[in-house]
C-alpha cells in the first residue's frame, strides 16, 4: 500500500518521460538582479552590452518563477506553444537578453498554466508592481538592501523577500508574489537562499 500511495503521488507531478506536468502552485518568485555583478563576474567577459562602461545597468527581471509551499517545479510538460522570436525579442528591455526570456519560459513559464505571451505579460506586470531602489556602491549589508526595498514597496511584509549573494556581493532581490501579483510571505525554503551580514554593491558600469 505505501509503494501504491508513493505511485500515485508521483503520478501526479510527473509526466511521462520524467518531466513534471504544468499544474497549479502556490505562488510567484520575482527574481531581481543587479546586473553589475552579473557583469564583474561573466557578462564583461563575455562583451555583453549591458556591461559596457556608460551603460548604466542595474536592476533586471531575472525570471518570474512559480512556486509549491514547499520547493518549485521545472522543466514541465505543457500544451503552449513555445514563444516567437519576437516574443523573447520584446523581452530584453526588462530582462537584458532573448536568450535569457527563451531559457525562462522553458525553464519556469512551462510551470505556469499560461501561454507564453500570457506569461511574460504576467512577468512584465510583476515588475510594474514593485519599486526598485537605487542602492550606491560599496559596502552595505543585506538587511540595508531588503530595507531599501520594503520602504520602497511598504506592502512587502519583512518576510516578503529575500537578498541573495555571490561571493559576497549583492546578487538579486526575491520577492513572493500571490497568483495575483500581490505580495506575500515567503517560504522557509525561499528564505533559507538569503544570505545575510556584509556585502559589496558593485557598481553601474
Amino acid at each position: 500500500m505505501r509503494w501504491l500511495c508513493l505511485a500515485v503521488v508521483v503520478g501526479l507531478v510527473v509526466a511521462p518521460g520524467g518531466r513534471a506536468a504544468a499544474a497549479e502552485f502556490d505562488h510567484y518568485l520575482l527574481a531581481l538582479s543587479w546586473t553589475p555583478a552579473w557583469c564583474h563576474f561573466e557578462g564583461a567577459a563575455r562583451g555583453d552590452a549591458r556591461c559596457d562602461p556608460g551603460a548604466d545597468t542595474g536592476w533586471m527581471v531575472h525570471g518570474l518563477w512559480p512556486q509549491h509551499a514547499r520547493g518549485w517545479p521545472e522543466y514541465c510538460a505543457t500544451t503552449a506553444r513555445d514563444p516567437s522570436r519576437g516574443q523573447t525579442a520584446a523581452m530584453v528591455d526588462i530582462m537584458g537578453s532573448a536568450g535569457l526570456a527563451w531559457h525562462q519560459w522553458r525553464k519556469h513559464g512551462r510551470c505556469s498554466g499560461l501561454t507564453a505571451q500570457a506569461y511574460f505579460a504576467q512577468t512584465r506586470a510583476a515588475l510594474v508592481r514593485v519599486t526598485l531602489p537605487e542602492v550606491g556602491a560599496g559596502a552595505a549589508t543585506a538587511q540595508d538592501i531588503a530595507d531599501a526595498v520594503r520602504a520602497a514597496n511598504p506592502g512587502i511584509g519583512a518576510d516578503g523577500l529575500v537578498v541573495t549573494c555571490r561571493q559576497g556581493r549583492l546578487a538579486e532581490v526575491r520577492i513572493c508574489l500571490t497568483p495575483t501579483l500581490d505580495p506575500r510571505p515567503c517560504g522557509a525554503d525561499v528564505r533559507a537562499r538569503a544570505c545575510s551580514g556584509p556585502l559589496e554593491v558593485t557598481p553601474r558600469p
